[in-house]
């Protein structure tokens, strides 16, 4: 969180990788450290045992397409 801050302060695109588990605190420090608008992509956290890992997989391969789209704007 606190690199991604940084980045975006000296000019630079940003989007911080976070777990679902962690959105809010990450907005909280992100709006409290003056970016409230950085650009966050919220991940599911794998739970073990949960989840089959074909369904993580899957889980992962949309991550990765949407953060990838989401360095684009």
């Amino acid at each position: 969180m606190r690199a991604g801050i940084h980045l975006v302060k000296a000019g630079h695109p940003v989007v911080v990788f976070v777990y679902d588990h962690f959105e809010r605190a990450a907005r909280a420090q992100a709006k409290g450290l003056g970016v409230p608008d950085l650009r966050l992509y919220v991940f599911p956290q794998y739970t073990p045992g949960a989840l089959s890992s074909s369904v993580e997989e899957a889980k992962a391969v949309q991550a990765a397409e949407e953060f990838a789209r989401l360095l684009e704007h």
